[in-house]
């Protein structure tokens, strides 16, 4: 896939209004399924897990990848020291903003263009928000990424389409035809998908110690067509 993944989305979330779509926070960043958002249990149950996951300690260092409108924020900024939450959609950070929480730091800008001093950072978060890059993008951030993380540090990446299951997902034909006509049309549907495989030997060449796939757990909203990564500094 060419850039057009990459440009479309960027486009498409920095322009983003979702008070023209919804005021609930689940259906602003899209986290639902046939466009029922997710419901509380089952969204406790991934907060629970991503927890788990991560590990966190009160004297953590946080950054929160593709943030949106916080909702991890919100969910785990009494568990760590400090949260620096990014995304390129000033109507989501805004949004964040307004809870006003004392030790998260949050501001408008585009994964590709931050940048942070090395070792900034004991966990990193990047959930749901992989897809929206392509492949070059997602090769040169990882590298960079891997430079602001501590000794002994964690990142997950969560939420990522599996390429594997691309034609589960798109499993009819009219789906199939829709799955093209989004390429084609330089809006493709859900983003980049990526082999297990080829991000964790990206992983390991960036510099990670160590990486683990995570198959989802079956509760979560999109378990059957996505995985998450754990690697570790």
């Amino acid at each position: 896939m060419s850039d057009q993944n990459g440009i479309y989305w960027a486009k498409f979330w920095s322009e983003y209004d979702y008070a023209a779509s919804s005021t609930d926070e689940q259906s602003q960043v899209f986290r639902t399924r046939d466009r029922v958002p997710i419901e509380k249990e089952a969204w406790e149950h991934t907060v629970k897990l991503v927890a788990n996951h991560m590990q966190f300690k009160p004297n953590d260092t946080l950054l929160d990848i593709c943030c949106g409108n916080g909702l991890f924020t919100q969910a785990f900024c009494g568990l760590v020291e400090s949260i620096t939450a990014v995304d390129i959609s000033d109507r989501l950070i805004d949004s964040l903003k307004s809870k006003h929480i004392a030790n998260v730091d949050a501001f408008t800008e585009d994964v590709r263009n931050i940048s942070f001093p090395e070792s900034s950072f004991s966990k990193v978060l990047w959930y749901a928000g992989v897809q929206y890059l392509p492949e070059t993008d997602i090769v040169n951030f990882l590298m960079q990424l891997r430079s602001w993380i501590k000794p002994n540090g964690t990142l997950l990446i969560g939420d990522i389409p599996d390429r594997q299951k691309l034609w589960g997902y798109f499993n009819t034909d009219d789906r199939v035809n829709a799955y093209f006509d989004g390429i084609g049309s330089q809006k493709p549907i859900i983003g980049t998908w990526l082999d297990a495989d080829w991000i964790e030997k990206l992983c390991l060449h960036a510099g990670f110690k160590k990486v683990e796939i995570i198959q989802q757990d079956p509760k979560l909203i999109y378990s059957d067509f996505r995985y998450d990564v754990l690697a570790w500094t």
